[in-house]
């Protein structure tokens, strides 16, 4: 039986990345609008009041030369887009979310003495090629231009622990991350919901076994991809029965409310569910990686084996196979069954429950 095609990898990516919200912002978060320096914005982040790189968020994907350009574009005064932060009263810390390879140019900059500019042709050249600390000495005037230049900046003002202004940003961090680079569903979790749960997602993808079963190359970045699957997992074990078809908010909601478990919470997690994923490898595949899979299967599979996972420990190798093999011949998992909507709530509820089922 085929299982996966091109179709269905372009239907779960969409899906992954769908923001399903369509609420109306709440109404005790404020916006507005104020002009900081670089140099203000290089202090706050020394203070730790300013987050620039959440470990939610991509590396920074400028080139050299684009930052380059960028502290051309300083130098010359041009007119530089506004930046977004989200500000959380009750900490005062701030976290930003628009504006990442602007603001760490800006950083890199005015911080790090040692950093060489790009040698072109098309920027002042004064600067081009030059370090840092060569400009501060020989050109003060350019420096100094550079540390008081204001930048605008829109400040969302809002309480991070709320739940309705943590969707709210997660509706924001998805509308403004629209370009070629921009941020995944999860990427975005992991600042919104930061916490000893999103920490243990971390650790588990981090496993060698996991990294294994999936085939995960060092030094790769998945986008967080397995991260949410994994989450998916988590969340479909617990609540299933809350499912109504937005998959992105049924996610936040659960990252939301888990977002700061107890270290035995923690562990008991880690621990059930590297049991299972121990069993996926070895025994289900015997030490070798899985074949190209729909994360339909995957999570069904995962959340039939962790609910099950006392009852799967002494079970023979060829009856775990056979689970296995059944689940993936199973018509839930049929492209023409994921074909016809892939987050439809009846048809997620039936593939987790036979899940459920098969390994019970």
């Amino acid at each position: 039986m085929i299982e996966y095609n091109d179709d269905i990898e372009m239907a779960e990516t969409l899906l992954e990345d769908s923001e399903d919200s369509s609420e109306t912002p709440p109404s005790d978060i404020v916006a507005f609008n104020e002009l900081r320096s670089c140099a203000d914005l290089v202090r706050m982040y020394e203070a730790k009041q300013l987050v620039i790189k959440p470990d939610f968020q991509r590396d920074v994907v400028w080139t050299a030369p684009s930052q380059t350009r960028f502290i051309d574009s300083l130098v010359k005064q041009l007119p530089i887009p506004s930046m977004c932060l989200s500000l959380d009263y009750k900490t005062e810390k701030r976290q930003m979310i628009d504006g990442l390879q602007r603001i760490s140019s800006i950083i890199k900059f005015l911080n790090d003495d040692d950093w060489r500019l790009s040698n072109l042709e098309d920027i002042d050249a004064r600067i081009s090629g030059k370090t840092a600390e060569y400009i501060k000495q020989k050109h003060p005037d350019i420096y100094s231009r550079i540390q008081n230049l204001t930048i605008p900046i829109t400040v969302l003002r809002c309480d991070y622990s709320k739940k309705s202004h943590q969707n709210y940003l997660f509706t924001i961090f998805h509308r403004l991350n629209t370009g070629g680079n921009k941020l995944s569903n999860q990427e975005i979790r992991n600042c919104i919901y930061s916490g000893s749960f999103n920490k243990l997602l971390k650790e588990i993808v981090s496993e060698k076994d996991v990294r294994l079963l999936f085939n995960l190359e060092e030094g790769k970045s998945y986008r967080f991809s397995y991260e949410e699957l994994f989450l998916r997992v988590f969340t479909f074990t617990e609540m299933i029965n809350s499912y109504n078809g937005k998959l992105a908010k049924f996610l936040n909601t659960y990252m939301s409310i888990k977002r700061d478990i107890s270290d035995e919470e923690y562990q008991d997690k880690l621990t059930k569910m590297m049991m299972a994923i121990n069993i996926f490898y070895h025994k289900i595949q015997s030490g070798r990686a899985l074949p190209k899979l729909s994360k339909a299967t995957l999570e069904a599979t995962l959340v039939g084996m962790y609910l099950n996972i006392e009852n799967l420990i002494l079970e023979p190798e060829e009856k775990l196979k056979e689970r296995f093999s059944i689940l993936r011949n199973d018509s839930n998992f049929s492209v023409i069954n994921l074909s016809e909507g892939i987050a439809a709530t009846e048809k997620v509820k039936s593939r987790i429950l036979k899940g459920i089922e098969i390994f019970s």
